[in-house]
């Protein structure tokens, strides 16, 4: 039917008024408790060029990326699939910090693939970002931010998941693998296939019997924190001083959680969600139901704004509004007073609409007396003023 060309592509949705205003309702909430941290907002460009908006981490979303030719320049440009790596241009090329800053950003993205199981092809994501601090403060900070955001939602029962792909990494490189079989062991292990990662290690020779017990029981190392932190002291503790500075940061991490949020997180140390991107701790935000709905997630990414020329240490982390929106309750009611007013170019009625706008009142223009709805307050002029005629008088 012709009637099927107005449609929106499958994974790209209107939002209508009542969508539309509870998201905003909670976006300026959480930006103003950016603000209240001390986060200033940049605003990147929707599209730039892929020659930027695909360097370094950024490669991983080629495939994610919608483009298009400039017509202006000739070269290529591509609408943003995350706005990070965006933001990480603008620290390392406009901001150039000489210590520690703290970003945030809101806007559209847009995906070029849909992937039912991620939500929405155009998220409307927020985000912060901490630059210029390496140690394990700026972990708990960013996660404290978006905790505080995540519950912002109002959403129940919000638990969190923990990680750190260095730990993954810190024994590939005491094994002494190839980029071979480094890419096919990652492979594995996102996949959680364990019947392949049981085969896999035994296929291995490894000199050291510690590292050989250390991969055997890397997978079952995920649960509650505090047990598989038991647990990994004795598996891993002592192999290198890397291994040792993980599992250091996760325990300080897991004790800050448990004593000032109330949290005892799921760890798992065998994650490698982000792997090409992350660098270090990563984590995420649920709230736990009947079903799992991923509300943030983040980690550390000390390597992203080198492809820009300058290396600053970074954390962050992100939510995507449109993909949790109907699991958000509806915000409390903010319904303001509505007043009808005549279209008229009396300038005594202009100044009065304006003192009720500026009084939090909705003043609504009505151009035939037919449109006003039953029971409406109501401008009129009595005794050559403009008072407003209540719908109970």
């Amino acid at each position: 039917m012709q009637q099927d060309i107005w449609f929106t592509p499958e994974g790209i949705e209107d939002l209508l008024p009542s969508q539309a205003e509870k998201l905003e309702i909670y976006r300026q909430a959480i930006l103003a408790e950016f603000k209240l941290s001390g986060y200033a907002m940049v605003l990147p460009p929707i599209a730039e060029f892929t020659d930027s908006l695909l360097t370094g981490a950024g490669r991983k979303l080629a495939l994610d990326t919608c483009r298009f030719t400039d017509y202006e320049s000739g070269r290529m440009m591509g609408v943003r699939a995350d706005m990070t790596p965006q933001v990480a241009r603008i620290v390392s090329t406009r901001i150039k910090p000489a210590g520690i800053e703290r970003l945030c950003y809101v806007g559209e993205v847009l995906k070029s693939r849909n992937n039912k199981a991620k939500g929405s092809r155009s998220p409307i994501q927020l985000g912060a970002e901490i630059f210029g601090h390496s140690g394990i403060e700026s972990d708990i900070e960013i996660i404290d931010v978006m905790l505080s955001s995540a519950r912002l939602l109002k959403l129940p029962s919000l638990q969190m998941s923990l990680g750190h792909v260095g730990i993954v990494q810190s024994l590939m490189n005491l094994a002494e693998l190839t980029q071979e079989q480094q890419a096919t062991l990652v492979d594995i292990l996102k996949r959680k296939a364990l019947p392949e990662y049981q085969a896999w290690c035994s296929s291995q020779s490894f000199s050291d019997s510690k590292l050989s017990m250390a991969f055997e029981g890397l997978t079952s190392l995920c649960g509650q924190a505090d047990d598989v932190l038991r647990q990994a002291k004795s598996v891993l503790a002592g192999l290198s001083t890397e291994l040792d500075e993980a599992l250091s940061h996760l325990n300080q991490l897991v004790d800050y959680l448990s004593k000032t949020q109330s949290i005892k997180p799921h760890l798992d140390l065998s994650d490698l969600r982000g792997f090409q991107y992350h660098t270090g701790v990563i984590f995420a935000c649920y709230s736990v139901t009947d079903t799992s709905v991923l509300v943030a997630k983040g980690g550390r990414y000390d390597e992203v704004c080198a492809a820009f020329g300058e290396a600053h240490p970074a954390t962050g982390f992100s939510i995507d509004l449109r993909s949790i929106l109907d699991f958000i309750p509806e915000p409390e009611n903010s319904e303001l007073r509505q007043i009808y007013a005549p279209f008229s170019d009396d300038v005594q009625l202009y100044e009065q609409i304006k003192s009720l706008r500026a009084q939090g009142v909705q003043v609504i223009r009505f151009y035939e007396e037919s449109t006003i709805p039953d029971q409406a307050d109501r401008l009129i002029s009595l005794n050559g003023a403009w008072t407003v005629k209540s719908s109970g008088l």
